[in-house]
C-alpha cells in the first residue's frame, strides 16, 4: 500500500497583508494546521496574504492533498509552483515530482480577501487558512487514480467500477472486495470500466449504513476504495431510498465554529452528526460549498443523507454571463462530484444558492451545470435552492424543486408580533404553483432566536417564537406531499453586522440555529427532537 505522511501540526507562518509574499519565503510566526489564521491574534480579523511553510522529507512522485483552504492560494515545492487553490472549501490534490531524496520545503500562500468566487455579500464569514488535513502520499511511477464506484441496481448488487491508470497499454488489475469476492480485469490505455454483480453485498441505508471496500492492485500500486450500495430516486412528488419512500427531515449546516472558523475539528464534526442522528434528523444540507472528507465519512458510517453544492451564493445574472465565472462554476461542479463520488451519503448535488433563476437568460447556466454533474454521476439527484418561488423559470431543469421560503420571518407586519399563521397558507400556495411531477423540498426556512431570550408573548428573536414556527413547518411537511425540509439552520454561525431591522445580524451571527454556535440547544431543538421521536420513530 501507499506510504502517506500527515503534515498536520505546527507550520512556520507570516502575514504580509496587501503584499504578496516574495521568494525566498521568510516567516516570523508559527501557525497550526488545520486552522484559520484570521481568528488568532495578532491576525484576528485581518485580511490579506498569509504564508505557511514547513520542511518535508520526500523524493520522487507524490500526491499532495489539502482538504479545503481559503479563500484562494498557491502551492509551492522548493520554490516551484505546483498548484493553485481557486475555490474556498474545495478539497484539492496535486501530483508532482518531489525531486531527490532529502529535505524539501512545502509552502502555501493564501489570500483571505474576498474575490469573484467568494463575494463580500455572502451571509457567512469568509475565513483564511487551511481548513482540513494536509497529506503527502508517495506514488509509484505509474499509479491508479479516480476510482469511481456507482450502484447500477441495488436489488441485484450490480455496480459499475471505473478507474484511471497513468501507464499506457494493457495493464492487469486485480480487485479484492471485503466480501471475499475477487475479480481480475485490465486497464486499457489508462482506463478501466466494468460492471459486476457483487455477491454477498449489503445495502447502505439510514438504519444500517453498511459499507464495502475494494482493493485495486495494478503494477506497483495499490489503492483501497470505500463505497456503499444504495439507490436514492424520485418519482412524482416522492423520494425513495432503496425503493422505500422517505421524507427528509434535516438541517442546513455551515462548517463553522466561533473559535476555529471553517477549520472545524473532527471531534466537533462528529458531535454535530451524532447530535442530529440521535435527535431523529436524517439529512444535512452542506451549505453553501463542497463538504469536508471528515463530514462525508462520518455521514457514510452513521447513516445520514447529504446535499452538497458549489460555492456560489446569491450570484446575479450579470456575473453568470461572464465566461470566466461560468467556467469556474463548471470546474467546481466537476471537482466536487469527482471528490465525493464514492460517498453513499451524498444523494443530492447542487449549485448557485439563490441565483437569478427567475430570468430566462439563466436557464442555459442551470442546464450547463446540471449536464456537467450528470456527465460524471448518472444517478445522483440534482437541484438548486431558489428564492424566486412562483417566478422561477428553471424548475423544469432539475430533479428536485428546492425553495427557500421564510414565511413567519421575512414577512413581518406592523400590526402583529407573529406571522406564524402564514406558514401553512404560504407553503400550500407555493407547492401548488410548482411542478407537480417533481419532489418539492423546502431547502431553507427558519427564524432567528437568541439563546436565553424567553418571552411569554413569543415575539421575534425569542426561543418560543422560533420553536413554534419550526414545529409548524415540520407539521406541514408531515401532513402534505412535501418531500422534506432542511431548516435554516443547525447552529448559529458567524456572519457580518449588516442591514437593519429584521435583516440585521445581531452579534454578527446568523442566529437561526436551533443550537447556538457552541452547540448549546435552544427550545426549538427539544421541540423538534420530541416531534421526530413521537411521529417518526426518532
Amino acid at each position: 500500500m501507499r506510504y502517506i505522511q500527515t503534515l498536520n501540526g505546527i507550520w512556520n507562518f507570516s502575514f504580509t497583508g496587501k503584499n504578496r509574499p516574495e521568494q525566498p519565503f521568510k516567516t516570523d510566526h508559527v501557525m497550526t494546521v488545520p486552522g484559520c489564521f484570521d481568528l488568532i491574534e495578532p491576525f484576528c480579523g485581518k485580511r490579506g496574504y498569509a504564508l505557511y511553510t514547513r520542511k518535508v522529507h520526500a523524493s520522487g512522485l507524490h500526491l499532495l492533498e489539502i482538504d479545503g483552504a481559503g479563500i484562494s492560494g498557491e502551492v509551492f515545492w522548493d520554490g516551484e509552483k505546483i498548484g493553485t487553490i481557486r475555490y474556498a472549501y474545495m478539497p484539492e490534490s496535486f501530483v508532482f515530482n518531489a525531486g531527490d531524496h532529502g529535505e524539501h520545503t512545502l509552502a502555501i500562500v493564501l489570500n483571505n480577501c474576498h474575490s469573484g468566487q467568494f463575494q463580500a455579500d455572502c451571509d457567512f464569514f469568509a475565513n483564511g487558512g487551511i481548513y482540513g488535513d494536509v497529506t503527502l502520499t508517495a506514488l509509484p511511477g505509474d499509479y491508479i487514480s479516480r476510482v469511481r464506484i456507482s450502484t447500477e441496481d441495488y436489488r441485484t448488487g450490480r455496480i459499475r467500477m471505473r478507474a484511471e491508470y497513468s501507464g499506457k497499454g494493457i495493464v492487469p488489475v486485480q480487485m479484492k472486495f471485503n466480501t471475499g469476492f475477487q475479480l481480475n480485469s485490465q486497464f486499457t490505455d489508462g482506463h478501466l470500466d466494468c460492471t459486476l454483480n457483487l455477491p454477498d453485498r449489503r445495502l447502505w441505508s439510514l438504519d444500517s449504513p453498511e459499507l464495502h471496500t475494494v482493493e485495486l492492485s495494478a503494477g506497483e500500486d495499490q489503492v483501497l476504495a470505500t463505497f456503499g450500495i444504495r439507490e436514492f430516486s424520485a418519482a412524482g412528488r416522492k423520494l425513495y431510498l432503496n425503493g422505500k419512500e422517505i421524507k427528509l427531515y434535516g438541517v442546513n449546516r455551515h462548517e463553522s465554529h466561533p473559535t476555529t472558523g471553517a477549520a472545524v475539528p473532527p471531534q466537533i464534526i462528529n458531535t454535530d452528526v451524532a447530535l442530529l442522528k440521535n435527535a431523529g434528523f436524517n439529512f444535512i444540507r452542506g451549505s453553501h460549498y463542497p463538504q469536508r472528507k471528515t463530514l462525508l465519512e462520518l455521514c457514510d458510517r452513521m447513516g445520514m443523507l447529504v446535499w452538497e453544492e458549489t460555492l456560489g451564493w446569491g450570484v446575479k445574472a450579470p456575473a453568470l454571463a461572464k465566461p470566466d465565472y461560468m467556467e469556474s462554476q463548471l470546474e467546481q461542479a466537476e471537482k466536487m462530484t469527482c471528490h465525493s463520488f464514492n460517498h453513499p451519503c451524498v444523494v443530492i448535488r447542487g449549485f448557485l444558492n439563490e441565483t437569478d433563476s427567475h430570468l430566462p437568460e439563466v436557464r442555459p447556466v442551470i442546464k450547463a451545470l446540471y449536464d456537467r454533474i450528470r456527465s460524471i454521476d448518472a444517478h445522483v439527484l440534482i437541484s438548486f435552492a431558489s428564492n424566486k418561488y412562483e417566478q422561477d423559470v428553471c424548475t423544469d431543469l432539475v430533479d428536485i424543486v428546492s425553495m427557500n421560503p421564510y414565511p413567519g420571518w421575512y414577512d413581518s407586519r406592523a400590526d402583529s408580533i407573529s406571522t406564524i399563521d402564514q406558514i401553512f397558507p404560504r407553503l400550500t400556495a407555493l407547492s401548488k404553483a410548482l411542478p407537480q411531477d417533481k419532489p418539492f423540498l423546502i431547502s431553507e426556512i427558519g427564524a432567528e432566536a437568541l439563546l436565553g431570550f424567553r418571552d411569554p408573548l413569543k415575539t421575534y428573536w425569542s426561543e418560543e417564537y422560533q420553536a413554534e414556527l419550526l414545529l409548524k413547518v415540520f407539521e406541514y411537511v408531515s401532513q402534505t406531499d412535501c418531500a422534506g425540509v432542511s431548516i435554516w439552520q443547525y447552529a448559529d454561525t458567524r456572519s457580518y453586522v449588516c442591514g437593519s431591522g429584521i435583516f440585521a445580524r445581531a452579534r454578527g451571527f446568523n442566529n437561526k440555529g436551533v443550537v447556538d454556535e457552541y452547540r448549546r440547544p435552544k427550545q426549538a431543538w427539544d421541540i423538534l427532537r420530541n416531534y421526530l421521536y413521537n411521529n417518526h420513530g426518532g
